[in-house]
C-alpha cells in the first residue's frame, strides 16, 4: 500500500488531538470598570468628538492571570515601600498590581480617536 494515500486519513485522525491542544477556551466574564473621558487621565474633562479616551480597570481572577503572564515585578516609585507588587508592559500602558491584601488589578486604556494604546492609571 502506498503511504502517501494514508496522509489524509492520518491528518483526520490527528486533527482532534491538535485542536484540543490549541483551543484557548471560551471567553470568561470578569469584574471591570471603565471611564470615557477627554483631556488627560490625571486631569479629565468631558469627552469631545476629537478628544475621547477610555480607561479600563480589571480586578480578580482575570487580573491575576494577566499579572502572572506579564511578569516579572518592576520597580515602581509610586508604590515604593507599600508592599505592592507592580508589573508593566507596552511602555506602561498595561499596568497590573498585587496588593499586600492579595488583591489583583490591571489597568489599560485606548485613545478612541486614534485607536492607540494609552495608560489606564496614574501614579
Amino acid at each position: 500500500m502506498n503511504i502517501h494515500r494514508l496522509y489524509p486519513f492520518i491528518f483526520l485522525l490527528a486533527s482532534p488531538v491538535i485542536a484540543a491542544d490549541t483551543d484557548p477556551g471560551p471567553y470568561l466574564q470578569t469584574a471591570a470598570s471603565y471611564r470615557i473621558y477627554g483631556g488627560a487621565l490625571e486631569d479629565p474633562t468631558a469627552p469631545r468628538q476629537n478628544d475621547k479616551k477610555v480607561a479600563f480597570s480589571i480586578e480578580g481572577a482575570a487580573a491575576k492571570q494577566i499579572f502572572d503572564a506579564i511578569g516579572p515585578d518592576q520597580h515602581d516609585p509610586c508604590t515604593e515601600g507599600s508592599g505592592m507588587r507592580v508589573r508593566h508592559k507596552d511602555h506602561d500602558h498595561l499596568t497590573c498590581t498585587l496588593s499586600k491584601q492579595n488583591d489583583y488589578a490591571c489597568s489599560f486604556g485606548f485613545d478612541l480617536v486614534s485607536g492607540k494604546s494609552i495608560g489606564g492609571s496614574i501614579c
